[in-house]
């Protein structure tokens, strides 16, 4: 039953927005909120399909590319395997074709185990290396700086520009 009548509404529609249609009462405007009703349930029975499709879509690409990045693996491993005797080889050892290289490189690699611990310690000892991150607490702001203006002194903060603006909202019940 639900869907017929949206599916009416939806008719209804495509004659009304050709002719221009102004809202003078409140039975016009209960029209159009049916409208927007009509039209969100269209969009979320789109969306619910599209995301169904894409589901698909994305179970299907895993497992056509599954096989494929298994392979890859398979092959990596086999080329990490001959670098590796090479470097026992020629520890400057390097491979290069057209279609790929292969190549090593040394780096540290830092591990955090205790940031905590090591913050603290900072803090004692070097501080220039500690990030202090400064904001303005906005809510608390707007509590004792109403419209931007100090209550007490009557002084304008600085920085800040506060404008009255209204917004009108919709909100047709689903």
């Amino acid at each position: 039953m639900e869907n017929g009548l949206i599916n009416a509404e939806l008719r209804e529609i495509e004659g009304q927005e050709q002719q221009g249609f102004i809202v003078n009462d409140l039975d016009q405007a209960n029209w159009c909120f049916r409208k927007i009703r009509a039209l969100n349930a269209k969009i979320a029975e789109t969306k619910a399909f599209a995301d169904k499709e894409r589901e698909r879509i994305n179970i299907w690409e895993k497992a056509e590319t599954k096989n494929a990045q298994d392979s890859i693996a398979y092959f990596e491993s086999l080329l990490s395997d001959y670098y590796i005797r090479l470097k026992h080889v020629d520890p400057k050892a390097k491979v290069s074709t057209p279609y790929g290289k292969i190549s090593s490189r040394k780096s540290a690699k830092w591990n955090y185990n205790n940031e905590d611990e090591l913050l603290s310690y900072l803090k004692e000892n070097d501080s220039s290396l500690v990030k202090v991150k400064e904001s303005v607490d906005k809510t608390e702001l707007k509590k004792k700086y109403k419209d931007g203006i100090d209550a007490e002194t009557g002084e304008v903060l600085p920085g800040v520009s506060v404008s009255k603006e209204e917004t009108i909202q919709i909100k047709p019940i689903e």
